[in-house]
Parts: structure tokens; C-alpha cells; sequence
């Protein structure tokens, strides 16, 4: 976590660093990491170093403290060197701002473009839903308010073609407090329904009390568990527990948590398929003392994702941060709509912590999974550098940017 993060500043200062020389401003340090120096070479000027922390980096310009220093000193102006930061026409050191989140957005369009030429496989349901409510009893279903059932499909919202699971949270988890217009398929009916979705003011993203639907297929049998002491095997699907019928897997959650909660022993329905397609019917029994679950994972969807040409792929790219860019402002936005800031924003060490996290999981799902799931996670953190970083905040890039358009139109310094 602590190298990806570092990676990502590092970009950031190379834009800097690239924007300063082609202004003609002198850089006089480049570092790859923080702290004591380890290793440095002078270039043309330049003292490239490797330092010791590995938290990003640095790119030192010429005159870049001499407005801090004019501050210091209670100057009216701000001192000017030839080659130096504050030496160059303002639209220059407005580039040379720029640049640093520039980069990061252009790593995310190069992020998203080697996903798209990647093609990778991922896991979600279809588009059949459960009532969380029925499942939870504190769960809030506004879709259940608004008259969606069990075992509905979501076709489409706001006329939104949806397929997946994925794409009925990616829609309603970016639209809390605003009306949807979702369309269902029912008995082969077409209904349509307004629901507006409740905000989870810990995380800022829109609820409509649907869970996903899945069917109790067994896709593996965790060792020494309940189920595998009970002679349950990959394949199997679940059809009753305790002469309750299960549909899918929320169908289980609820006995298990409402029915069975003081029972350990019960009977388990199975179906069992052989290797010669025979379908037979087989009642185990499970017991659970001392555990916490039956130590089962269940099948889900997988479906890949279309792999793309080079061109079509930086499209994609630019596309997939486009869209990125538009979400994070509007994450943003939901802030001040009572979102509860101290659960809903991350800093820096718990964002180091999560993308550590993300490499291990994901690489330890595959070479391509780790690749997929490493690169969407970077270009998210670049993303929300580049917007950060152009706040027009004096301490940031976006602060220098101001000043320097300011100086542009008065054609003066600003005191």
C-alpha cells in the first residue's frame, strides 16, 4: 500500500517536473521517495535522488519558496530569479501547477486503457432481486414501499438498460434523494415504479433495500467444516434446511438467523447431479456446534469482460475517467448533504491500508484479477488527487493556478 501510494505521488511530482522544464524553469532536486537521501546523481542541473521513505517524492524549483519567503520577510512582492518559478510568465507557472494532477488523470486514462486491452473475467448476479426487508427486519426497503416484490427482475432504470446486479447499485448508490424511474418484468409483465433511494449517511451512497438474488448452487465446501462433515460437495444445490424450502441463498440466511438460531443440529435437503447427469435428492444433516456457519461459498455469475484494440481501449480509457471524474464530484457534493464526514472520507493511512489490501486480494486471485482490481483502485485514488489538488486552496495546486490567472488579468503581481 505504502509503494502504490508512493507511486501515485511520484507521478504526480513528475508532472511538475516535466512542466517546469519545458517552461524553462530550473529544477534543482527530483527525489523518488521522502527523507534522508540514499543515492543521487547531478543531470544537467538537476540532483536526481533516491531517499529513503518510500512515500512518494519531491520536484524542488528554483525560487518555488520565495513566496513564502516574501510572507516571512512581510515583502510587498515576490522575488524573482531568471529560470525560476515565480520568474516565468504566470500561464507558464499556471502549466507547471497544472501538471502535477494533470498526470494523474493521465494515469487513470492509461489505467482504464490497459483494463479494456486486458479483457478480465468478473462475478456478479443478474438482475433478480430480493427485498432486503424480508431478510432483515431493521432493514428500510423503499422498493418495497413503492411495490417491487421478491424475485422481480430490474430491466432498466431511468430507461437504463441493467443486466447485472453491479448495475442497479452502480445507478442507485450514485443517486441518493433523487427519483427513479425502475421498470421490472413480473410474470412476464412490465411494471413500472418511482422510487426515491435513502442515503447511508456513513458512506454517502443511495439505498433501495434490494439485496441480490442467487441461487443455492454450491460452488465450494470450506475444509473441516460443517457442511463437509455432513458430506455436502461442489455442485450441490440446497433445497430445504429444516423442511423450510430454499430459493436462494437470502432464503438461508433468514432461517439461519430467525429460525435455527438456538437449534444446532437440523436436516439438509440437497440435489446432486453425477457425472452422468443423474439428478438425485439427498437429506444430511448438518450440525453446528461451536460454529459460526456452515462453512459454504455459493456460485455466482461469472461473465467476462470484452477485451478491446488499442484504440477503442484509450477511448475507454477516457470514457471510464470521464465518468470517474463526474462521480467523484458528485461524491463530493453528497458531503454537505448530511453525510457523515468522519465515516464516509478516508485519509491517508486508511487508503494506504485498503490499497495494500486490494494488491493482496486481488493477486491472490490470479495475475489479471490483481492487474483489474490494483489499476481501477489507482486510477480512483489519482482521480480524487487531481480534483483535491485543483481546490483553489493557496497550499495546493489549485491555489497557484488561481493566483497565476489573477496575475494574468490585472497584469500585475498580487500583494
Amino acid at each position: 500500500g505504502i509503494l502504490c501510494l508512493g507511486f501515485i505521488v511520484f507521478v504526480h511530482e513528475l508532472g511538475h517536473f516535466i512542466a517546469a522544464r519545458l517552461c524553462g524553469v530550473k529544477v534543482e532536486s527530483f527525489s523518488i521517495g521522502m527523507g534522508p537521501v540514499l543515492l543521487h546523481k547531478t543531470i544537467k542541473e538537476t540532483d536526481y535522488r533516491i531517499s529513503l521513505l518510500p512515500f512518494g517524492g519531491y520536484c524542488g524549483m528554483k525560487g518555488e519558496q520565495a513566496f513564502q519567503k516574501a510572507i516571512e520577510e512581510k515583502l510587498s512582492y515576490i522575488p524573482k530569479e531568471e529560470n525560476s518559478f515565480y520568474g516565468v510568465h504566470p500561464l507558464k507557472r499556471a502549466f507547471i501547477a497544472f501538471m502535477g494532477p494533470g498526470m494523474n488523470v493521465l494515469f487513470s486514462v492509461l489505467a482504464f486503457t490497459i483494463i479494456a486491452m486486458t479483457g478480465y473475467t468478473y462475478y456478479s448476479a443478474d438482475n433478480r432481486i430480493i427485498l432486503a426487508n424480508e431478510v432483515s427486519i431493521t432493514e428500510k426497503s423503499v422498493a418495497y414501499e413503492a411495490g417491487i416484490k421478491t424475485g422481480d427482475r430490474i430491466v432498466s432504470i431511468n430507461d437504463k438498460d441493467i443486466k447485472l446486479f453491479s448495475d442497479i447499485s452502480s445507478i442507485v448508490g450514485t443517486n441518493p434523494n433523487e427519483t427513479l424511474k425502475v421498470t421490472v418484468i413480473r410474470n412476464n409483465e412490465k411494471l413500472i415504479f418511482d422510487i426515491i433511494p435513502i442515503m447511508d449517511t456513513s458512506t454517502g451512497i443511495g439505498k433501495i433495500g434490494v439485496m441480490n438474488w442467487i441461487d443455492p448452487i454450491i460452488h465450494s465446501v470450506e475444509p473441516n467444516s460443517p457442511a463437509e462433515t455432513a458430506g455436502i460437495i461442489s455442485g450441490d444445490k440446497i433445497l430445504s434446511i429444516n423442511d423450510y424450502n430454499i430459493q436462494n441463498t437470502a432464503d438461508i440466511q433468514k432461517i439461519l438467523n430467525n429460525f435455527l438460531a438456538n437449534k444446532q443440529t437440523f436436516p439438509i435437503l440437497i440435489e446432486r447431479t453425477d457425472i452422468n447427469g443423474n439428478i438425485s435428492t439427498i437429506e444430511l444433516e448438518i450440525n453446528l456446534e461451536g460454529n459460526d456457519s456452515m462453512g459454504i461459498l455459493f456460485s455466482v455469475p461469472q461473465h467476462q469482460a470484452e477485451r478491446k484494440s488499442f484504440f477503442p481501449a484509450i477511448i475507454e480509457g477516457f470514457k471510464e475517467t470521464g465518468e470517474l471524474i463526474s462521480l467523484t464530484f458528485k461524491s463530493i457534493g453528497l458531503l454537505f448533504k448530511g453525510v457523515k464526514f468522519t465515516d464516509a472520507v478516508s485519509g491517508p493511512a486508511r487508503i494506504t491500508v485498503m490499497l495494500g489490501d486490494t494488491v493482496e486480494q486481488g493477486f491472490s486471485q490470479g495475475f489479471i484479477a490483481g492487474l483489474v482490481s490494483t489499476l481501477n483502485f489507482l486510477a480512483l485514488i489519482n482521480i480524487s488527487l487531481f480534483i483535491m489538488n485543483l481546490l483553489p486552496i493557496p497550499i495546493l495546486d489549485g491555489g497557484l493556478i488561481l493566483f497565476a490567472l489573477i496575475e494574468t488579468v490585472i497584469r500585475r503581481q498580487v500583494h
